[in-house]
């Protein structure tokens, strides 16, 4: 991959500044590591050719020049001037924008320039950044899986035939963090995008038709505490490393894929995955910017020996759940497309369902459904009703091959569906559709009190699906519930 470089006029002392030292920005903030000494502008991290910035807000620029140096921002008919601190930082704010409106997601919209100007005892150095567009920037951040690129070679389970060839998006661009370049979205860069952002973005570009910027920010093997940024946990080596030098730069929302490495904190991974939201929301001074999350796939093999569940990554899977009560979030069901290793090939489905969450609930595609989740339940007799929203057309029970959309199994058993009887012992139970709700029932409980299912390491086969295709995330009508009786004793 050839890098993309910036064009930088200088005008007075132009050999000085040519070979100017570079002065780093501190992660997170605009202190350079020691004060510069030219005029020469450094820009933070973000600020490079191909660029996408966040329309509808406030737009903040930033760098470093000589301490005192009279600094001009000029874009799109703004003006906007500010003279550099004593350290050299510099800020200014632009006015909102508005995106164009595509007409496709294969136009190839005009990219304007962005020109910085300092001044300073009569000397002056103007610094261009080209091919800018104004649309929506999403932050894609977790580990391996978020990590995880297109490549030319892949394997064909790894995303539909055509995908690489036919990615002629030019006003898709990719901002690999630490990088520091903004890739324009062509067959050629389309294999350094991230899998499951690459597919999230085309899907949400589709229906939206606005420009986007992806900024991906992942690390495979990281746990969530190394993104972290708030007390009681201490600030993170990859948030400071990977984020803070973004910090400000404005965003729509972002996304998010991890947990593998966290996958023993079980219903403790909850409480983390808070303190990173409402961390990075203080963070960007945004308010409540949408996350969407990757509830994760199965993995391995379930064992049919225990209806109470419980096992492997069903808590974990359950704390994604409860974190739905975080304002302004949504979630992408995976269950259906895991494998036996940590990494499973189809992130297609992943990177639709986390856009179809993000349409919906962001964009106000209100009748496009996303992944069906658990609302309440009504229990009558030795019946448990269950509701679902994202369940309007209703539900089938399916099963689901690869990229193809799940196939209804007609007259199939759905399967890891289990019911606790009053004496806490939990047995398999049957499941029979009624519209847009399940009844629930066993021969062996007459008096039920709660129902799980897909409450299991890695439920596959025959699923329950909403009429669209998405699947129904897993369930515990009673939460994480107490110990199960059935579960197997330590040795």
């Amino acid at each position: 991959m050839k890098p993309i470089t910036t064009l930088t006029t200088l005008v007075g002392f132009a050999a000085l500044m040519l070979f100017a030292p570079f002065t780093a920005l501190a992660a997170g903030s605009d202190t350079p590591v020691e004060a510069p000494r030219t005029l020469a502008i450094q820009l933070g991290a973000p600020f490079r050719d191909n660029a996408v910035l966040q329309q509808k807000i406030k737009l903040p620029i930033w760098g470093t020049s000589l301490p005192g140096a009279r600094v001009t921002v000029a874009f799109d008919g703004q003006t906007k001037s500010v003279d550099a601190d004593k350290k050299g930082r510099w800020r200014v704010a632009l006015d909102p924008m508005d995106a164009i409106k595509l007409k496709s997601v294969n136009e190839s919209p005009a990219g304007k320039s962005l020109t910085i100007t300092c001044q300073k005892d009569g000397k002056k150095a103007v610094k261009e950044i080209k091919n800018i567009l104004i649309g929506d920037v999403w932050l894609c951040a977790g580990q391996s899986n978020m990590a995880g690129r297109m490549k030319r070679a892949g394997h064909p389970k790894n995303y539909p035939a055509g995908s690489v060839n036919n990615a002629k998006y030019p006003a898709l661009r990719l901002l690999d963090a630490g990088k520091g370049n903004w890739l324009v979205c062509n067959p050629e860069n389309a294999v350094w995008f991230s899998r499951v952002a690459f597919f999230f973005a085309r899907r949400v570009q589709r229906d939206a038709l606005v420009p986007m910027g992806l900024i991906v920010a992942a690390h495979g093997g990281s746990n969530i505490e190394s993104w972290l940024n708030q007390a009681p946990y201490p600030t993170g080596g990859n948030y400071s490393k990977m984020l803070k030098p973004l910090v400000g730069y404005g965003i729509r929302g972002a996304i998010w894929y991890q947990g593998e490495s966290n996958e023993k904190n079980r219903r403790g991974y909850q409480p983390k995955l808070e303190s990173l939201i409402t961390g990075w929301r203080k963070a960007w001074s945004q308010g409540d910017f949408p996350v969407h999350f990757v509830q994760l796939p199965g993995i391995g093999k379930s064992t049919t020996n225990t209806p109470a569940g419980g096992d492997g990554r069903a808590e974990i899977r359950q704390a994604y759940f409860e974190a739905l009560k975080i304002s302004n979030t949504g979630m992408a069901v995976t269950i259906d497309v895991g494998a036996l290793g940590e990494h499973p090939p189809n992130k297609y489905d992943t990177g639709v369902r986390l856009a179809r969450s993000v349409l919906q609930k962001v964009y106000g595609f209100k009748d496009l459904s996303s992944c069906p989740l658990y609302t309440r339940h009504v229990i009558k007799g030795n019946t448990v009703r269950i509701f679902f929203d994202n369940a309007k057309k209703g539900l089938m029970i399916a099963k689901k091959d690869g990229f193809l959309p799940p196939k209804p199994s007609n007259g199939a058993k759905l399967q890891w569906l289990s019911v606790q009887g009053k004496d806490g012992g939990w047995h398999w139970a049957d499941g029979k559709i009624d519209g847009s709700t399940l009844l629930v029932s066993s021969a062996a409980v007459k008096q039920p009190l709660a129902v799980r299912y897909a409450y299991t390491q890695h439920p596959c086969g025959n699923l329950l699906y909403n009429k669209d295709g998405m699947p129904v995330g897993p369930f515990s009508t009673c939460g994480y519930g107490p110990k199960p009786k059935d579960s197997p004793k330590k040795k």
